[in-house]
């Protein structure tokens, strides 16, 4: 089944990526601007059909398109192997079933320098496009891997011999002030609600909490912990002054 993207950072995205094959791309001709036009030549280069469609018809398509839509094949993400490696910052994020938010956190992880984000199987097709517009793209840039058992996870750490960090504020739990993760890391984040399961939070090297800055009993949301997080790691190794860009993107 055809899946649509929309809106010219999510299109971009497919693209550049090349994780995904594109049928048709689609161009309101009353719309034309610098990033459609970039737009046409990569698709004309990859030898994707152009075709100038009225805005009526992309409306019938995708209701805020911005006057580009990319018909292409549904995605499918691969399965977390033992060969598969575990470098750098590696994240796997646990019970989050909402797509925007989901895509949220990809969009912190892939701007923190994440190298791979690991999720719980589950057929996210129908979701792509709120998935690429809330991740600004960053969906179809980040490595991403699925797990159908906790049990699979842990393994892989322990055969590429990777720290697991869980993020849990209980008994033994440390500040994220007052450690330092390590460079290749394996952090685990669960949802607001379930947090992480018992095998993970049994099987981890540390468990880690983000310390407050007054009385507050709740816990962050996933997006927010995600973002923390990636961003304390991004501190001690992300960094790169030579390719730190400011640029903003919106669709």
């Amino acid at each position: 089944m055809d899946t649509i993207i929309s809106g010219t950072i999510s299109v971009k995205a497919v693209l550049e990526c090349h994780k995904r094959k594109a049928f048709e791309l689609l161009v309101n001709p009353k719309k034309r601007s610098k990033d459609i036009g970039y737009l046409i030549a990569i698709a004309k280069k990859q030898g994707i059909p152009v075709t100038m469609s009225s805005k009526e018809e992309m409306d019938a398509l995708a209701p805020a398109h911005g006057g580009v839509i990319l018909r292409t094949e549904s995605r499918k993400l691969p399965s977390l192997e033992e060969n598969i490696p575990l470098n750098g910052l590696v994240v796997y994020i646990s019970g989050v079933e909402d797509p925007y938010n989901l895509g949220s956190i990809a969009r912190s992880l892939y701007a923190a320098g994440a190298s791979l984000m690991i999720i719980q199987k589950r057929d996210w097709s129908s979701a792509t496009s709120i998935l690429l517009r809330s991740s600004a793209g960053a969906w179809e840039r980040l490595p991403i891997v699925t797990i159908e058992k906790d049990e699979q996870l842990i393994r892989a750490a322990q055969i590429q011999g990777r720290s697991i960090y869980a993020a849990a504020r209980d008994d033994g739990a440390i500040s994220l002030f007052d450690t330092t993760l390590p460079e290749d890391v394996l952090l685990a984040i669960g949802g607001a609600m379930r947090g992480l399961s018992s095998r993970i939070l049994y099987a981890s090297d540390q468990h880690i909490y983000i310390p407050y800055g007054r009385e507050f009993r709740n816990a962050l949301d996933s997006v927010s912990a995600a973002a923390v997080f990636g961003f304390a790691w991004t501190r001690e190794y992300g960094i790169d002054p030579l390719h730190v860009s400011s640029v903003k993107e919106s669709e």
